[in-house]
């Protein structure tokens, strides 16, 4: 039993390796597939300021929404699976909402726990955990020593059910040093306190925060190990609390901001540096780092940098595909604002996105996030009541296929769903060779592939789906094809040998119920 257990495990790793390949190079530029706007918009309530997307749910955050009290502030959930007909589902609110409390200074998403930050709520700050497919409120976190002016929910993230919220103007080590948190989300309940190894008074550590499984960063952009306000980042395991690594930049200088905006996704983690000179005096820059290593990987800058752009004045990432904002970029007039999708495994610029409806002071790109093959970018001062704009770059896959075993002459059918279905093209493979309509193959450039199976067919199947940002690909599949789908025998596809493809066809098998 053991050894059919690692077999099984050995085996479905083998057939789920990603097959992902490099993403084109482009100076293309894009606009939007849909804008988000709130239902009661009103001028000033800054619905933008904050950006969260998870799968096909995004949330957007308008801290100075005035519904239960001046700047009490809201946020809202959207249904963006069909960018042409995006739907609004919910208004979250605090369930003790009062005047200043800025609730959704910052919003994070996790499937279905959104936690959104009020950051002025009671001085010191507090953060809400909600339920985002009842629109329940489920907690409120505070810290174990909350203090007036802590501005404790500044930053939020969210990784499964582990979440982490900055306290920027926390004073442990000094005015205004900072501190983050760590807290489980099923439980309510705080798990740790971060502080930097090396705190000072004004470092601002907890500015801006990420996570990603069990690890975190944390910016501390106004930390001076490369001079004055030069800026820093910390790299935490939230298992247990350590500091790994401290990030600067390789030609770190006085008053780059380092850390104001930061963002990870596995091993990879980006770093923004909104007031670097290299393109011009707060052109802007971010930086590619693995948290495994502490090494610094890249130098991003943009293709057009410009004086006072502001690149990385937010940031984001997914995979291998990042997001930065550049706030006060000039193109469509002035502050307008921009931002840019880059590849973090080349440090090439992709695409230069922007709003087909650009206007001067819009701050397009104040806030940006990105899941899964969509993104979404804060205005907060379009239309004086803030706006957001979502790309669909490469169709997010909503069900993968499953495995199939047949009988000869039978059809097995090979089905996806994903979401926007129209934006991509689709093709399939076998053993990771392309196929083609003809003879028993059909809908090879469909979402539903469908063989007239035969023993030569068992093989691992995939789908390769191609948008505007490249491929994505999804799981691989087995195809067993048996005289008797019931009958077990070691040599599956009648091959006269034992080989991998008998052992795929067995685990189908083991897994449809066969003894």
């Amino acid at each position: 039993m053991k050894y059919c257990s690692i077999l099984h495990l050995l085996t479905r790793l083998t057939l789920s390796l990603p097959l992902l390949a490099a993403l084109p190079a482009s100076g293309q530029t894009l606009n939007e597939d849909a804008k988000l706007t709130a239902s009661d918009a009103a001028a000033g309530n800054q619905f933008g300021v904050s950006v969260a997307i998870s799968g096909t749910t995004a949330v957007v955050g308008a801290h100075l929404d005035d519904e239960l009290g001046q700047n009490s502030g809201s946020a809202y959930v959207f249904d963006v699976s069909n960018p042409l007909g995006v739907i609004q589902i919910a208004k979250l609110t605090a369930a003790d909402a009062t005047a200043f409390d800025q609730f959704g200074i910052s919003v994070a998403l996790s499937g279905t726990t959104a936690i959104i930050g009020a950051n002025d709520e009671d001085d010191a700050g507090s953060v809400y955990v909600f339920d985002i497919t009842t629109g329940q409120q489920l907690f409120k976190l505070t810290a174990s020593d909350a203090a007036a002016s802590d501005f404790f929910g500044t930053s939020v993230a969210i990784s499964g059910t582990t979440a982490i919220i900055g306290a920027s103007g926390d004073d442990d080590a000094g005015s205004l040093s900072g501190s983050a948190y760590i807290f489980d989300t099923t439980t309510g309940q705080q798990l740790f306190k971060l502080t930097a190894s090396d705190a000072a008074a004004s470092d601002r550590f907890g500015s801006s925060v990420s996570i990603s499984g069990t690890t975190a960063v944390i910016g501390a952009y106004q930390d001076d190990d490369g001079g004055t306000n030069s800026g820093s980042a910390y790299v935490f395991d939230t298992t247990t609390g350590q500091q790994l690594f401290k990030l600067t930049a390789s030609d770190a200088a006085a008053n780059d901001w380092f850390g104001d905006s930061v963002s990870i996704s596995g091993t990879t983690a980006i770093i923004g540096a909104y007031q670097d000179d290299d393109g011009g005096s707060n052109s802007g820059a971010a930086y590619v780092f693995n948290t495994i290593t502490g090494q610094q990987l890249f130098k991003l800058t943009a293709a057009d940098a410009a004086a006072d752009d502001q690149f990385g004045e937010s940031v984001a990432i997914s995979g291998t595909t990042a997001i930065i904002g550049a706030t006060w970029d000039n193109d469509a007039g002035n502050r307008t604002g921009s931002a840019y999708l880059f590849d973090t495994a080349t440090g090439q610029q992709l695409f230069k996105l922007t709003a087909s409806d650009a206007a001067s002071i819009s701050a397009f790109g104040n806030s940006v996030a990105i899941s899964n093959g969509m993104a979404i970018v804060g205005a907060f001062f379009d239309d004086s009541a803030g706006s957001a704009y979502l790309f669909v770059g490469t169709p997010p896959i909503v069900q993968q296929p499953e495995d199939r075993i047949v009988m000869p002459g039978e059809t097995a059918t090979f089905e996806m769903l994903v979401a926007h279905y129209d934006s991509g093209a689709y093709l399939w493979r076998r053993n990771g060779v392309e196929l083609v309509d003809g003879g028993n193959i059909s809908g090879a450039t469909t979402l539903s592939l469908q063989i007239v199976a035969q023993e030569s067919d068992i093989a691992t199947y995939d789908c390769v789906i191609t948008g505007p940002w490249g491929p994505l690909v999804s799981i691989p599949v087995v195809l067993g094809v048996l005289p008797d789908p019931n009958a077990c025998t070691a040599d599956l596809n009648g091959d006269g040998v034992l080989n991998f493809f008998d052992v795929s066809v067995f685990l189908s098998v083991y897994g449809a119920g066969c003894p």
